[in-house]
């Protein structure tokens, strides 16, 4: 424990200040060194966690603003396992979330997953033990135009 802070959390916390790192050079220089999509297993190099709810994290998905400062999800496709973590971090300038569905209009809108309202600089998590293998939809609830798809396979 960190400041009351577990070591999971610590790493997050990490990962996420890597990822804003790795944005904010790429929007310095004009492109993303490492390409729209941020590297899987970032987890499996950590060191063995002590908690046992611990998860690694399969996935980055980055909430960011394209050089027109259009809302972007980066990848705009995520392939994970079932029961993969997913980790969310809003790198653009205004609140976003990640919301389950085509849009508002959707009657699954919000029922598989939701971040809630992620504030600029904000992050989320969500494991996908919930979902079946398939294709899912997301859109963010303030911005219902910015959409993405995670994709669950076994």
């Amino acid at each position: 424990m960190l400041n009351g802070l577990s070591n999971n959390m610590v790493m997050k916390l990490s990962l996420l200040l890597f990822v804003t790192s790795i944005s904010m050079a790429a929007f310095a220089i004009g492109e993303n060194p490492i390409g729209s999509v941020f590297p899987l297993g970032i987890a499996s190099t950590a060191p063995s966690p002590s908690s046992s709810n611990f998860s690694p994290v399969a996935a980055i998905i980055t909430i960011t603003d394209d050089a027109q400062q259009n809302t972007v999800f980066r990848p705009g496709t995520t392939i994970v396992t079932q029961g993969a973590e997913i980790f969310i971090g809003n790198n653009s300038s205004s609140p976003q979330s990640i919301t389950s569905g085509t849009g508002p209009q959707d009657p699954l809108s919000g029922k598989l997953f939701n971040t809630g309202v992620l504030k600029s600089k904000g992050y989320a998590e969500f494991v996908t033990s919930n979902l079946d293998p398939g294709t899912y939809p997301f859109y963010s609830s303030t911005d219902p135009s910015v959409k993405g798809t995670i994709i669950i396979q076994k």
